[in-house]
C-alpha cells in the first residue's frame, strides 16, 4: 500500500492541468515533499478554454476571450537523514491570459486584455517529529509581471469622463458624461443625448469659472481619441520578492492514510509601472500582495489497490489590489476562491494505475471582473499511469464547465458569458535516482 501511496495518490491530484479561479494555476501544491528521496518530477499541461460571451443589449460578440496556455513544474526531492528531507520546486502559481479581440469602436468591451505571468522557485524542508506526524516549511522567489489593456465603450467613458471630471472640484464623471452627451463623440461612444445637458454645462460652469465649453471640448476630444490611441494600457514590469508557507501533516502508512495543511503567507511586492492613455505616458510604481492561502490535502487506502483522494485550497484574492497611478481604481478586483476535488485512484497491476477526479468552485457573485469572465465550475478528470522500474509516467485530460458570468465596469453589467468550458490535457513523469 505505501508503494501505492507515492504512485496513484499523485497521479489522482496533478495528472491533469485544469481551469482554475482568479489568477490560480498550479494551486502551490508541495506534494512533492513526501516522494521518495532522489525523485524528480516534471510535469506540464495545456489549458484550452472556450469562453465566448455577448455585450449587453447592441454591440459586440467576444468568440472566445479565453486563450491556451501552456502550464510547467519540475520538482526534486532528497533525504537528509530518517527524520528530515527537503524538495526544490519551480512552478508557475499565478497567470491570466485574455484576449477580447472584437473591435473596440463597436463593443463595450472590445482591445480589453491581459497576461499575468509568474514563476517560483520553492525550497521546503520536512521534519518527522513522530512516525505519523511532521511539520514542514519553506520560502520561495517569487517572480511576476504583467500586462493589461481596458478598451471599448465601457472603459471610454469611465476612464476618459472620469478623468476629465478629477481635475473639477466637486465635479463626478455622470456630470460630465451628461454635459458632453450631445456631441457626436458622445453619441458614437454610445452615450445618449442627456435632457439634463444644460444643467450639467451649468454645473461645470459654476465649478470652473465659465468653462465648460473647454471641458466638454476635452472629454470630447478623450472620447474620439481613447480607442484610436489604444484605450488604456498598463505594463507593470518583473518584481521579485520572498514568500514563505509552512505546514504540518498526520500519516498513517499502514493504511496510505495521509493528511496534509499548507499555509502560505501573503507576499507583499512593489513594482515599477508604465501606463499610457490617450497619448500620455505615466511611470510609477504599485503596491500590491499576493494572497494568503490554505491547502488541505487527504488521501486514504479503501481497499486493496485503491485510494480516495480529496483537497480543498482557499486562496484571498479579495485581498489582491492592484491600484495604478494614474487609474485610480482596482485592476484585478476578485472575489475569494474554494475549490474542492475528489478522486479515486484503483492500481490494476504492477504497472497501471487509472484515476478520476471531480473538482468543483463555487459560484459567486454573477458580476466579474472583465478579466476573469467565468464564474465557478464543476470539472472532471480522467488519468492514468504506468510504471517501468524508476520510471514512472502518468498523463489525463480534464474537461471543465465554467459558470456563467456578466463582466462589469463602474458596477454595471457590460456583457454575458454563457455555456462556456474549458479543455485540460497534460503528462508527469517521475524519475527515481
Amino acid at each position: 500500500m505505501k508503494k501505492f501511496t507515492t504512485g496513484a495518490a499523485l497521479l489522482a491530484l496533478s495528472s491533469t492541468t485544469a481551469m482554475a479561479a482568479g489568477l490560480d494555476r498550479s494551486g502551490q501544491s508541495v506534494s512533492a515533499i513526501f516522494a521518495p528521496s532522489g525523485t524528480t518530477t516534471l510535469s506540464y499541461g495545456v489549458v484550452m478554454p472556450q469562453v465566448t460571451g455577448r455585450d449587453i443589449g447592441a454591440g459586440g460578440s467576444y468568440e472566445n476571450v479565453g486563450e491556451t496556455y501552456g502550464q510547467g513544474s519540475i520538482a526534486h526531492t532528497h533525504q537528509i537523514n530518517d527524520s528530515a528531507n527537503f524538495a526544490l520546486i519551480i512552478d508557475q502559481p499565478y497567470g491570466a491570459d485574455i484576449n477580447y479581440a472584437t473591435a473596440p469602436t463597436a463593443s463595450r468591451l472590445g482591445g480589453t486584455g491581459a497576461d499575468f505571468n509568474s514563476l517560483a522557485l520553492t525550497a521546503v524542508a520536512r521534519y518527522k517529529v513522530t512516525d505519523r506526524i511532521s511539520v514542514f516549511g519553506g520560502v520561495s522567489a517569487q517572480r511576476l509581471d504583467s500586462t493589461v489593456n481596458l478598451n471599448g465603450f465601457a472603459y471610454q467613458q469611465g476612464i476618459v469622463l472620469g478623468g476629465v471630471a478629477a481635475g473639477i472640484p466637486g465635479i463626478d464623471a455622470q456630470t460630465v458624461g451628461a454635459a458632453v452627451s450631445c456631441t457626436p463623440q458622445a453619441a458614437a461612444a454610445g452615450i445618449a443625448c442627456s435632457p439634463a445637458q444644460p444643467l450639467a454645462a451649468a454645473a461645470i460652469d459654476g465649478a470652473t469659472g465659465g468653462n465648460s465649453a473647454t471641458v466638454i471640448g476635452q472629454a470630447a476630444a478623450g472620447l474620439a481619441g481613447f480607442a484610436l490611441t489604444g484605450g488604456y494600457r498598463f505594463r507593470m514590469n518583473q518584481t521579485t520578492e520572498p514568500h514563505y508557507l509552512i505546514g504540518a501533516a498526520y500519516e498513517i502508512p499502514a493504511i496510505a492514510l495521509r493528511v496534509a495543511g499548507t499555509y502560505h503567507f501573503e507576499t507583499r511586492h512593489t513594482a515599477k509601472t508604465v501606463e499610457n492613455v490617450l497619448g500620455a505616458t505615466t511611470n510609477g510604481t504599485v503596491e500590491f500582495v499576493t494572497p494568503q492561502s490554505f491547502n488541505l490535502e487527504a488521501q486514504t487506502g479503501i481497499a486493496k489497490g485503491t485510494l480516495l483522494t480529496a483537497s480543498w485550497r482557499w486562496t484571498e484574492f479579495s485581498a489582491v489590489d492592484l491600484v495604478p497611478d494614474r487609474l485610480g481604481r482596482d485592476l484585478v478586483n476578485l472575489d475569494d476562491s474554494n475549490r474542492y476535488t475528489l478522486g479515486l485512484a484503483r492500481q490494476f497491476s504492477d504497472k497501471l494505475a487509472l484515476s478520476t477526479t471531480v473538482s468543483y468552485e463555487p459560484e459567486g457573485d454573477e458580476l466579474v471582473s472583465p478579466l476573469g469572465p467565468t464564474n465557478g465550475l464543476v470539472g472532471l478528470s480522467l488519468g492514468g499511469r504506468w510504471t517501468d522500474g524508476p520510471l514512472n509516467i502518468s498523463g489525463g485530460v480534464n474537461y471543465s464547465w465554467l459558470g456563467d458570468a456578466k463582466p462589469e465596469v463602474g458596477g454595471n453589467a457590460q456583457a454575458n458569458f454563457t455555456d462556456n468550458h474549458a479543455v485540460g490535457v497534460g503528462f508527469k513523469v517521475d524519475m527515481k535516482f
